[in-house]
């Protein structure tokens, strides 16, 4: 009996997890497409398939997300057969998981349903996966031959969608803006959510946050249970780390102030097991504890009382919150080019299935060097990730370095960075347009900053990882320690616009602009002018901007090293 290769997938990807307004939106949406990813995989394997990517373990480890594209070698005569088996199992797992989701609406949230709103639940959960797969014989053994037809006929397939007309009427969800909210016959979308009885975080007070069913599995399901950590608690890790120590009576005052609108979003930590937004002088006020906690009764002494509590901490700690948080996309460089390396080899099989072990490897290293909370997928090589301000640009060079070492291509980053009340989804539209700047840059290997300051302005930097190097991080650490003057930053962007090409010239007067703008006490400064200067000229050499970007670059490194303050 010949064998064929089967390519399975289905999409909306992108589209599905950019609809978020909080970070557990993003992590559910992601899982959820694992979800369906692994059952439909599964039932492959069940059906006698053999997985070549994802590498076939990656279905049971925990650690390591499914992609939504599956490969794999099956018998031709039951090609069609097993297809429809993956397309049956992935339509099974959609309907459990939105199932969990209507069972929490129903029992835990206390809401209602007629035909008005069965018919817009139908329309929108049976409508949105489109499914899609080929398969081409293996004929006399050519593996090679037979994946290039799968792909092409997979491609024309994607082409010729056919897609169901769809009406949503009447007021939009939040989350998308584009469907309509669910409702009654005789109650609308505002006064229906109105009346939800489920408190934060899931859903905003008083109807000002509106779902439609996509919306409503993403924060209903069970795979909502888990705890994903907010873009504030993100944002003030780092202060976290410092503060811990000094938390104990704040946290009991939060706790009575609260009551039993205080909810916890982590239980490894007993000191501070609250959302990092609390940690922001700036929550404790009425107007943000009635929208963030549905807080409505408040004791304004007993406020009082806890704002100057977390003013302490500040002393105590000797530092404060920082208010940027960054969001991760790192994806691989040339994968297409790669697997048709892999199809020109003597067998491009075992090729093939060396890269997706080696994916999986890098997938399962991600798992455990991102903090629990801060991944949001990891999927062959694909990362989407959360960092504190001062941590996204090391764990970015950390794994794209590690993805080189482990797969040996190389891989590009794109990185967001903004307040963390600033848009969700519009931060997370800024990191997915910076991972495309970056593998603008020849040969990729690069790495994209857009920061989203609350001010308007916008600032975009690129860099080859390799001309980099560890020469940002050391800039960052000389602004933080005051070894250079603040103003040092500004002063090379603004010779760059007389000298943009970083030629002798250029390293001349970065010499001087170092040695005026170093700071007064020698001990602090680390290295001299000259090797500095010709360093930063090195660099800039390097850059898609040259000396232009180099000064965008130090604007970046003293925007950090200051932890976002201006």
């Amino acid at each position: 009996m010949p064998d064929a290769i089967l390519i399975f997938t289905f999409s909306p990807v992108q589209s599905f997890i950019a609809e978020a307004r909080r970070a557990a939106d993003l992590y559910v949406g992601s899982q959820i497409l694992v979800q369906l990813a692994r059952a439909a995989g599964k039932a492959i394997r069940v059906q006698g398939g053999d997985l070549i990517y994802p590498a076939s373990e990656a279905l049971e480890k925990p650690k390591s997300d499914v992609p939504n594209k599956l490969v794999a070698r099956i018998p031709w005569e039951t090609a069609g057969v097993i297809a429809e088996a993956a397309q049956r199992a992935l339509v099974r797992e959609w309907e459990d998981i939105a199932n969990s989701a209507r069972t929490a609406l129903m029992c835990n949230w206390g809401l209602g349903a007629d035909a008005c709103w069965e018919a817009i639940w139908k329309r929108q959960t049976e409508s949105l996966w489109e499914i899609y797969w080929a398969a081409a014989q293996i004929s006399d053994g050519d593996y090679a031959r037979a994946y290039r037809k799968a792909s092409a006929a997979l491609d024309a397939r994607k082409r010729s969608r056919v897609f169901a007309p769809a009406n949503e009427e009447g007021m939009k969800d939040s989350l998308s803006g584009c469907r309509e909210a669910l409702h009654t016959q005789n109650v609308d979308a505002k006064a229906y959510w109105k009346s939800v009885k489920v408190g934060p975080p899931r859903l905003r007070p008083d109807g000002r946050e509106r779902l439609d069913a996509i919306g409503a599995i993403k924060r209903g399901c069970r795979l909502a249970e888990h705890r994903s950590l907010s873009t504030s608690t993100v944002a003030a890790e780092d202060f976290l780390g410092q503060a811990r120590p000094y938390l104990g009576d704040y946290h009991k005052t939060i706790a009575d102030l609260l009551g039993s609108h205080a909810y916890t979003v982590r239980d490894d930590d007993p000191n501070w097991p609250y959302d990092g937004d609390l940690l922001f002088l700036e929550t404790l006020t009425s107007d943000r504890l009635a929208d963030s906690y549905g807080l409505k009764q408040r004791d304004l002494q007993q406020l009082e009382v806890a704002r100057a509590k977390l003013q302490k901490v500040y002393q105590q700690a000797q530092t404060r919150p920082r208010p940027y948080y960054a969001i991760l996309v790192l994806d691989g460089d040339n994968m297409g080019k790669r697997i048709d390396a892999c199809l020109e080899e003597n067998d491009p099989e075992a090729a093939h299935r060396r890269l997706s072990e080696q994916l999986s490897q890098f997938a399962e290293y991600v798992g455990q060097e991102v903090k629990p909370g801060f991944l949001v997928y990891v999927g062959g090589d694909d990362v989407l990730a959360l960092a504190p301000l001062s941590q996204a640009l090391p764990l970015a060079q950390t794994l794209a370095a590690r993805f080189h070492a482990i797969t040996g291509g190389t891989a590009s980053v794109g990185i967001a960075i903004a307040h963390h009340l600033y848009p969700l989804d519009a931060t997370l539209e800024a990191a997915r347009a910076a991972e495309k700047q970056a593998k603008q840059v020849p040969d990729k290997a690069a790495v994209c900053v857009r920061v989203l300051k609350r001010s308007g302005e916008t600032v975009e930097v690129r860099s080859p990882w390799n001309a980099m190097g560890e020469t940002f991080g050391r800039l960052v650490t000389l602004f933080q320690t005051e070894a250079l003057s603040n103003k040092l930053a500004y002063a090379v962007a603004e010779a760059a616009y007389a000298l943009p090409d970083p030629d002798a010239m250029f390293e001349a007067e970065l010499r001087r602009l170092l040695h005026r703008h170093r700071h007064r006490y020698p001990t602090k400064w680390s290295g001299c002018e000259a090797e500095w200067a010709a360093t930063l000229r090195t660099w800039a050499a390097g850059l898609p901007g040259a000396s232009t970007e180099l000064g965008h670059w130090l604007i970046l490194a003293r925007f950090i090293a200051q932890g976002g303050e201006e």
